[in-house]
């Protein structure tokens, strides 16, 4: 593996890890690591068919179970995420 893809690696687990307790239940956080995975890969189409096909399921059924009834808090999540992005991406001028 690259150092790029190493870090890049690191990177997603760090942030990963930092929401993860969001998701109530460990499938739920299986889930949602896969979906976001998937949402960052080069596939054609960013629908949850597709999706989960790149991610080796036969139907598209786990992902909208988290998406619509799975227990997860998505505006903590959204939260976790922009602090993230503040810290990693940011400048202290705010640009």
């Amino acid at each position: 593996m690259s150092v790029e893809v190493d870090e890049w690696t690191a990177g997603f687990d760090d942030l990963f890890a930092r929401i993860a307790g969001r998701f109530r239940r460990v499938e739920s956080r299986r889930c949602a690591r896969e979906y976001i995975r998937g949402l960052l890969v080069p596939v054609e189409r960013k629908n949850s068919w597709q999706l989960a096909e790149y991610s080796g399921h036969h139907t598209p059924h786990r992902f909208q179970h988290l998406l619509g009834r799975a227990g997860w808090e998505p505006d903590q999540v959204r939260d976790d995420v922009r602090e993230y992005v503040f810290e990693h991406l940011g400048r202290g001028d705010g640009c």
